[in-house]
């Protein structure tokens, strides 16, 4: 066997070697990648399937029921398109369009839930965040239209806005249960000035005038209190001065002795 035959037999075993080498990491980098997207994707499924079964009744309008139904269907396509092998995402995406059809038949309302429970208004400003990075995402790939987007948005800010007051009016009734006005008032002021930066035509007039209502009570609450302080105070020093006199009943009495 000549030398020249045996260098091309380990040069070509060693281009195999490489080649298996990097054939192996490629595909190690590419179940990374797959296991890291299925993470992510089921990751988003638990939160819109959370945003249409666990918030508050009504806390979503139809529109915004029918764009979280929509957003899951594309996620369902996502998984679909990563793990061909689950035929159960196009048995979900399914399901989806039939709530889609229920959602268009009925009728939009303009009710507004109130939530009153901390953590879950947490939660839900979350989520609402990750639906609105979500719209964007739908947008950029023309998946919905620009002026879709707007709409959808509008809506995810004002039910912002009205989760942020209600945070805010847990606060302000905290304060003022415990005695404590200035964090009232100030609470107060902060959810007048968020309104009034959204108050497009008048929509906040009534709240605000409201917000400024209870100032104008807690003030005079406070001006109340602080007199009824000053009186008491004043009555204390006026029986610290009579108990600082000096007695001068026994010189009287020592006259008459």
């Amino acid at each position: 066997m000549s030398t020249e035959f045996i260098i091309a037999i380990i040069g070509i075993s060693l281009f195999l070697l490489v080649a298996i080498a990097l054939t192996m990491q490629s595909m190690e980098k590419n179940k990374k990648e797959k296991k890291r997207l299925l993470g992510l994707l089921t990751s988003r499924v638990r939160n819109f399937e959370y945003m249409l079964n666990n918030f508050p009744e009504g806390f979503l309008g139809r529109d915004l029921q029918i764009l979280v139904c929509k957003s899951l269907q594309e996620v369902f396509h996502q998984l679909g398109a990563v793990n061909p092998k689950d035929k159960s995402n196009a048995i979900n995406s399914k399901q989806l369009e039939q709530k889609i059809v229920q959602l268009a038949n009925q009728t939009p309302t303009d009710r507004t839930v109130t939530l009153t429970d901390k953590q879950q208004i947490v939660e839900i400003q979350k989520l609402l965040k990750h639906l609105y990075n979500f719209i964007a995402k739908l947008t950029s790939t023309k998946r919905i239209t620009n002026q879709d987007s707007q709409v959808y948005a509008a809506q995810i800010k004002k039910l912002m806005l009205q989760t942020t007051t209600d945070s805010l009016n847990q606060a302000i009734n905290e304060a003022m249960k415990s005695g404590k006005f200035s964090l009232a008032l100030h609470n107060l002021k902060m959810a007048i000035d968020k309104l009034s930066k959204e108050n497009i035509n008048g929509i906040y007039n009534e709240k605000i005038a409201a917000y400024q209502k209870q100032i104008a009570d807690i003030t005079a609450l406070n001006v109340s209190t602080d007199d009824a302080v000053k009186e008491r105070k004043a009555k204390s020093d006026e029986e610290w001065e009579d108990i600082n006199k000096p007695d001068d009943t026994w010189k009287k009495n020592a006259i008459y002795d």
